[in-house]
C-alpha cells in the first residue's frame, strides 16, 4: 500500500469497489493498531527482594515526610511499562492527622522530595498533595503524597520503575493478592 491515503483506498480491493459504487462517500482508513507492547530486553530479575527494597524505600519516604505515626500499609503488583514488567505499589495511610500538621508535612516535602533528587509537582488546586517522579531503569518511579482534610487522612502511595520478571510471573503476581 502507499502512503498517500487516496491511493491507499483505491489500491484496496474492498473499498477501491465502495468508492466506484459510492462516490460521494469520504472513506478513511485508519492506521493498523500499535503492536502489543513488546518486552523490555531486559533480564529477569527476582520479585522478592524488589519487593522489600520499595518497602523499604517507602518507609523511608514516610519517616523523612512524617516522622510520626503508625501508618497502616497496603501493597500490591500492578502491570509494568512493558508486557514482561511489573511495578510495585505502596500505600500508606494515617488517620486523624490535625490539619495544620498534614499540610505542614506538605509544605515540607517539596524541598525533601527535591533534595533527594525527585522531580515535584504541587498542583494548585483540589486536594492537597504533592506528586513526584524520578527516572528508573525501565520507567519512572512515581509518588502521591496528599492530605485529605474531610477525613483528616495523610497518605503517600509510592508506586515502583518496572521490574522485568518475565510474562508468565507478571500474570503470578498482578493474579495474587499480595
Amino acid at each position: 500500500m502507499s502512503n498517500d491515503p487516496a491511493a491507499a483506498v483505491n489500491e484496496d480491493p474492498f473499498w477501491s469497489v465502495v468508492r466506484r459504487r459510492h462516490p460521494d462517500l469520504d472513506i478513511v482508513v485508519l492506521p493498523p493498531e500499535a503492536p502489543p507492547v513488546a518486552d523490555s530486553g531486559l533480564p529477569e530479575r527476582a520479585a522478592e527482594p524488589f519487593a522489600e527494597f520499595v518497602t523499604a524505600e517507602a518507609d523511608g519516604c514516610w519517616a523523612r515526610l512524617v516522622s510520626h505515626g503508625m501508618p497502616v500499609q497496603s501493597v500490591r503488583w500492578i502491570p509494568g511499562p512493558t508486557d514482561d514488567s511489573v511495578r510495585r505499589s505502596i500505600t500508606l495511610t494515617l488517620d486523624d492527622a490535625p490539619a495544620a500538621v498534614g499540610i505542614g508535612h506538605l509544605r515540607d516535602a517539596e524541598t525533601l522530595l527535591t533534595a533527594d533528587g525527585w522531580q515535584v509537582f504541587t498542583p494548585p488546586t483540589g486536594l492537597p498533595r504533592v506528586l513526584a517522579d524520578r527516572p528508573g531503569e525501565l520507567g519512572s518511579e512515581s509518588l502521591l503524597f496528599g492530605y485529605a482534610p474531610d477525613t483528616g487522612r495523610l497518605f503517600l502511595r509510592l508506586t515502583s520503575a518496572g521490574l522485568p520478571v518475565g510474562t508468565s510471573r507478571v500474570r503470578e503476581l498482578i493474579g495474587s493478592a499480595s
